[in-house]
């Protein structure tokens, strides 16, 4: 059976990618790097809300840090996704925007 982690991954990656780049297995950081800026915020603000969703269900405390990281971050387009991408860019983008919510706001392990 999957971890509840990894089923929160595939259902954010689900509903996060729009276009086949954005779902495709082999879709790098370094791609979503010369996605616009728009694009980028986009992506990275649909991550958030549904982390926050599906965490919502299990830790309503880590939810509310995850909706209040994405107000703090979404005027400077999500710089702490950004640079950790520009440090992981061999890594799906979904992966590292994981990554930094749970480092901002705990890890998304439920019993």
């Amino acid at each position: 059976m999957l971890s509840r982690k990894a089923v929160t991954i595939a259902t954010l990656s689900t509903i996060v990618c729009s276009n086949a780049a954005g779902a495709a297995e082999g879709f790098k950081s370094s791609e979503f790097l010369t996605w616009s800026t728009e694009s980028q915020r986009s992506y990275i603000t649909t991550a958030a809300t549904a982390a926050s969703v599906i965490v919502a269900a299990n830790a309503r405390d880590q939810a509310k840090c995850i909706d209040d990281w994405g107000i703090k971050h979404r005027a400077g387009f999500y710089q702490p996704v950004l640079e950790a991408m520009t440090k992981l860019p061999d890594y799906h983008p979904m992966a590292v925007t994981i990554a930094v919510l749970e480092k901002a706001c705990g890890e998304f392990k439920y019993r």
